[in-house]
Parts: C-alpha cells; sequence; structure tokens
C-alpha cells in the first residue's frame, strides 16, 4: 500500500495538531546497547517536541532525609515519598506553563537515568476495557519520580509499576530507564495495564508516539515486568494477537494492530540511518517496524545525534522535496529540548551518566554535555523565561532555530556545519574528562564535584559566546536575503572558531601579539592568519575565520 502514503501521512498529520496539551503524542525515542555502541555506553534518547516556542529550564533537587514528603501532581496525583530521596536533575517546564512539571529526563546521584516520556494510545477497542484514571500517574512527574526513589533502573521499573497498581495512570507513555548494567523500556497502556522490558545489549531502536514491544513472557521475570490484568484485559477485548511460538504481542495487541503512518514512518527513518540494510529504500506504512535490531555498524555518538537531526534527507521521502512537505519529521521546529544520555559501566555511579543536551531542538542547535553528579548549574540553564529574555540558555539556541528554520535550503547547511565543529571538539575531549574526573573521584570527592560543576560552568559559557556570534552573522544575512529573489539569495556560511578546527586538524596554533595574527604551524610548514588585514575577527580572545577557510586546511 505504498502507494497511499501520502494520504495516510497527511491524515495521521491532521489528527497529531488536533492534539493541544503538552505531551501532544509527538516526541521520538532512541536506544543503542552498550554491546553495539562505539564506546560501549548505554544510551537512551528522546526529543521533547510540544510547540514552536516552549521555553524548558534545567534544576537540580537535591537530596533529601525529611519525612513525610510526597510526589504531586496539580491532577490530583500524590505518592508519598520515603524518607531518604536522591538527588538528581530534571527538565522542567517554564512556571506558568500552566500543566504541572513535566521533568523530562532525569539523571540521580547513582547514574540511574530516565527520560519520559513518549506518549501512546491504544486503539478504541483497547481503551473501552482500560480506561485511564484522572488522577493518576501522568508524564509531567513520572521520571521526577523514579529518580528520586530508585537506585537502579530495574528499581525504578518497579516503583512505577506499582504507582500505577495503586493509583492508575492518567495516560498511555512509553519510558526508557537504565542504569550502568542495563536499560529498560516500561510502556503503560492504560489506566491500570502495563509491560516492561530489559532492552537487549547488542540491539538499538527508535520510534515514533506509538507503543512498541513484542512479545512478552510474564513467567520470565528477569527480562519482563506484566501487570497482572493485561493477558485477561486483551482477551476479554478479543485483542489479543500472537506469534507463532503462542507469546502475546503486546504493542500490535494493544493497538488493534495499527499504527499512523507519521509515527510509523520515524520508525522507518532511525533504522535507515542506523541499519540501512534492514530499513531498505522505501517505508512501507503497512510494516508493523520492531523495537529492536542490529545495527550495521557500532553506532557513535555522532550517529545518535544524527538520528535526531533526521528529516529524511537523500530519501525519496525528504520533505524538501515537492510532495513530501507533510511528512513527520523526526526533526520538527517544535521541540524545546533534545537530551542523550550515555551511561558508562566504567566510571564511579556518581559520574557515570553524560547527557548531551539540545536546547530548541537537535537540527539547529548544540549538544552540550553535562556529567551526572552536578550540583550546581549554570545560570542561563535554570533561567524561567517563557518569553525571549537575554540570558536564557534556552533563547541563546531558539533564537537560531527560528532563523534557520525560516528557510532549510539557504541556513541548515551553515549552522549545523558550526555546531559540529563544537561538537566534534567536546566529543574528543570526553576521553580525558572522563579519566580525570575517575581519578578525582576516587582521590578527592569534593573535587570532583567542582569539576563537573566548573567544567559545565565553562563549556556552557563558550557556548553562549559562540551562539552569540552565530546568531548575529545568521541573523544578518537573512535580513539581506529578506525581499530579494530566489535566485539571488545567498546560502549561509558562518564564522568558525579557528583554533578548534586547526588543533583537530593536528596544527599547533600560535598568537602574534604584536602583529595581532595566528600562527598555524604543521609538518614544519607554517601560514599566517591576519586579523588587521581582515582574515577573521576576534571575540573574547576567540579567532573566528571564514568557514571556507577552515574546509581547506
Amino acid at each position: 500500500m505504498k502507494q497511499q502514503f501520502k494520504k495516510f501521512l497527511v491524515t495521521s498529520l491532521i489528527a497529531a495538531m488536533a492534539v493541544s496539551n503538552v505531551s501532544a503524542l509527538a516526541c521520538t525515542g532512541a536506544y543503542v546497547g552498550k554491546a553495539v555502541s562505539q564506546d560501549g555506553s548505554i544510551i537512551i534518547a528522546r526529543s521533547e517536541d510540544i510547540s514552536a516556542a516552549y521555553d524548558k529550564l534545567q534544576t537540580v533537587v537535591p537530596a533529601s532525609d525529611e519525612p513525610g514528603r510526597m510526589m504531586e501532581d496539580i491532577n490530583g496525583f500524590a505518592y508519598p515519598l520515603p524518607d531518604h530521596t536522591y538527588q538528581y536533575t530534571q527538565m522542567e517546564d517554564y512556571s506558568t506553563a500552566g500543566d504541572g512539571l513535566y521533568a523530562a529526563v532525569c539523571v540521580n546521584e547513582l547514574g540511574v537515568a530516565i527520560t519520559g516520556t513518549v506518549s501512546a494510545s491504544g486503539c478504541a477497542e483497547y481503551k473501552a476495557v482500560d480506561p485511564t484514571v484522572k488522577t493518576g500517574l501522568r508524564e509531567a512527574v513520572l521520571p521526577a519520580l523514579a529518580a528520586a526513589t530508585a537506585s537502579t533502573a530495574r528499581e525504578a521499573v518497579k516503583v512505577l509499576t506499582e504507582a500505577v497498581d495503586e493509583y492508575g495512570s492518567a495516560e498511555g507513555n512509553v519510558i526508557l530507564l537504565a542504569d550502568q548494567e542495563e536499560a529498560w523500556i516500561l510502556e503503560i497502556y492504560g489506566g491500570k495495564q502495563y509491560a516492561a522490558m530489559r532492552l537487549a545489549d547488542d540491539q538499538v531502536a527508535v520510534f515514533g508516539n506509538h507503543f512498541m514491544l513484542g512479545a512478552i513472557d510474564p513467567e520470565d521475570t528477569e527480562s519482563f515486568v506484566v501487570s497482572q490484568g493485561l493477558l485477561s484485559t486483551l482477551e476479554t477485548a478479543g485483542l489479543t494477537v500472537t506469534d507463532d511460538s503462542g507469546k502475546v504481542l503486546a504493542a500490535q495487541s494493544v493497538c488493534g494492530g495499527q499504527r499512523s503512518a507519521g509515527n510509523n514512518l520515524r520508525n522507518w527513518g532511525g533504522m535507515h540511518i542506523l541499519a540501512p540494510s534492514l530499513a531498505g529504500e522505501t517505508f512501507d506504512v503497512d510494516t508493523f517496524y520492531p523495537l529492536l535490531y542490529t545495527p550495521d555498524e557500532k553506532v557513535s555518538l555522532e550517529d545518535v545525534f544524527e538520528v535526531f537531526r533526521c528529516r529524511y534527507e537523500d530519501t525519496a521521502y525528504d520533505l524538501s522535496l515537492e510532495g513530501q512537505e507533510g511528512n513527520r519529521a523526526i526533526a520538527v521546529s517544535g521541540t524545546p529540548e533534545t537530551h542523550v544520555v550515555q551511561i558508562y559501566g566504567d566510571m564511579p555511579a556518581k559520574y557515570s551518566a553524560v547527557t548531551w543536551l539540545a536546547l530548541a531542538g537537535g537540527e539547529h542547535s548544540l549538544f552540550l554535555p553535562q556529567f551526572s553528579g552536578v550540583s550546581q548549574l549554570p545560570q542561563a540553564l535554570g533561567m524561567d523565561a517563557p518569553t525571549y529574555q537575554a540570558g536564557s540558555a534556552y533563547w541563546a539556541f531558539k533564537r537560531i532555530c527560528g532563523l534557520a528554520d525560516t528557510d532549510r535550503a539557504l541556513y541548515t547547511s551553515g549552522v549545523q556545519s558550526f555546531w559540529k565543529l563544537q561538537e566534534d571538539s567536546l566529543i574528543s575531549q570526553m576521553a580525558e574528562a572522563k579519566a580525570q574526573l575517575k581519578t578525582l573521584a576516587e582521590t578527592d570527592p569534593a573535587a570532583a564535584e567542582a569539576y563537573v560543576n566548573t567544567k559545565l560552568e565553562q563549556d556552557m559559557a563558550d557556548a553562549l559566546t559562540k551562539s552569540d556570534v552565530l546568531y548575529g552573522e545568521l541573523l544578518t544575512l537573512v535580513c539581506r536575503n529578506s525581499g530579494t529573489s530566489a535566485s539571488r539569495a545567498k546560502a549561509f556560511q558562518p564564522s568558525v572558531p579557528l583554533r578548534t578546527v586547526a588543533e583537530a586538524k593536528g596544527y599547533t596554533v600560535t598568537w602574534d601579539d604584536e602583529a595581532k595574527a595566528v600562527i598555524l604551524t604543521k609538518d614544519g610548514a607554517s601560514q599566517t592568519v591576519d586579523i588587521a588585514a581582515g582574515d577573521g575577527f576576534l571575540v573574547n580572545g576567540v579567532t573566528y575565520v571564514p568557514f571556507s577557510f577552515v574546509e581547506e586546511l
């Protein structure tokens, strides 16, 4: 039924746009097992898709030993917390958003990470037999509840499923959870039923807003957690679908065997990047794409970033092609933040997770790293700014995304090239940073905590300075292109930090203060970048040169 692709996609797009609540049925999740990640880390990730401009801010919730506290939501949900709760970070909505906390991604002091949620919904027949509970557990507090109370990913699954058992769930959700040893996926199907599965170490997943679990085995309690009434509920509704061995296929059963094209396309899009040999060249709207599969090659962090920047480039479904504009991409304008969490088995638990956070979405923004165990955040990250405010990290990146979105053909490549240079530099520093932090954690715990706080402060300050430069150049070109004919409009070519690129390419970089010039030396040869002659310009002591110059180095 590939010829009906566009019809199905437009229908699903209209349906998705009709959902106005914060959860919006509009996020994408991803997982990479430690046996197939390039550096041996477990990766869980998610884009949080809400609306075109939606401030998110990060806060640190300290550990506490105060008895009698509750985890509360605005819908009436109230969960009694244990006397001791762990320290954790959370990405929350701006204070006047009006629908609760929406903690988005949490990592606690033991390196337990929770990303939640990818909203999902069963078919009408399923909803009739497992109705949601108005005062039940919602996405708004779900990640925070797990982070505050769980010492492992498996325990986090237990906390959340027991909360559903006792209080019910107000919605359908898909949650990814991980620690240093393993990762889990938890699907909450309705008011009372759910299934969770330990994710295979040698496989990957990318999925849109629908349930994904295949065959479940309630008897295998090491690998599955299944609500007591799920199988009987499916049987009552006449929805049970089994595989050849007789095991229940959870997602196919709950969904009535159907998936929207817009959601399913994202499954295919992720597979096309990570396992093109399995995806093939053509998307099939009727294929029930699997949750897990083996990637063609080991998956790098950059590969995961590419997934969250995906608009099906170089495929028949590229949104820049005529007739494909309505396709539901993974990268969309209405993404306030995307997070990619790596968890390392060889680090102290407190510092075992690195969250790569792209504010305002991954397509035109920078993925900036943050070690778990951070106790003090840069002011810019915690700024509550529902409208533009100078000094806000969210708006520093969102303003660039907003300009680039106006004409992707002219602006996307240049913006992404600029940020990729910064990401490559940050990734190249990570091995040394991990080693230094590991040593500090073993010898001087106070210095280790100071290290992660200072590193984040410095990295954020550097990123904000560079966002100012990028924004200024991009805004200038957008204004110059405004009102010109399409044939005369110019594509964006950014100026980029010289040292970042030159050192990555093996050059020694020195500054000649008297001549106001940069000297680049490699293999006995040198060349000069003369600032006074206009070869580049300085911002806060950083030399910027045209992108075309560094391409030729």
